[in-house]
């Protein structure tokens, strides 16, 4: 759905603070304090972008993490996409049953809106948020 989540913001949030300070190890539990967000939601969040390879972790008394690379590189398409998958407008383009197959006079126009804002997400990168 075109929907942002609360995951996709805080996804956002994190990468774009740690792009304004690249090979600074970041601990995201001050970060978390500091910003007044939620600490275990965000150590989720940020676990999922450890698995997409978004971001690095280091362990230890002064653990944290680290962009995996350059936040030009990362564009926020990707941020989302860990989140949502693919940006679509509605939710038969996702697969969803839909009763209104046989009379939908829109779905193309949902299509296209889909590619549009996917394509778009793509070309912004983290460090142009910073």
């Amino acid at each position: 759905m075109l929907k942002i989540s609360r995951e996709v913001e805080l996804g956002l949030l994190l990468v774009v603070e740690l792009a304004r300070k690249p090979k600074q190890i970041l601990s995201l539990k001050e970060w978390a304090e500091k910003r007044g967000l939620p600490y275990r939601f965000l150590s989720k969040v940020a676990v999922k972008l450890k698995k997409a390879k978004i971001l690095i972790s280091k362990e230890g008394r002064a653990g944290g993490y680290l962009l995996a690379n350059t936040a030009s590189k990362i564009k926020v398409g990707e941020v989302v996409r860990v989140f949502q998958g693919p940006v679509k407008a509605v939710r038969c383009l996702s697969g969803g049953k839909c009763g209104c197959e046989s009379f939908c006079g829109h779905k193309d126009l949902m299509e296209s809106l889909s590619l549009v804002v996917e394509k778009q997400l793509d070309k912004v990168s983290v460090k142009d948020l910073c």
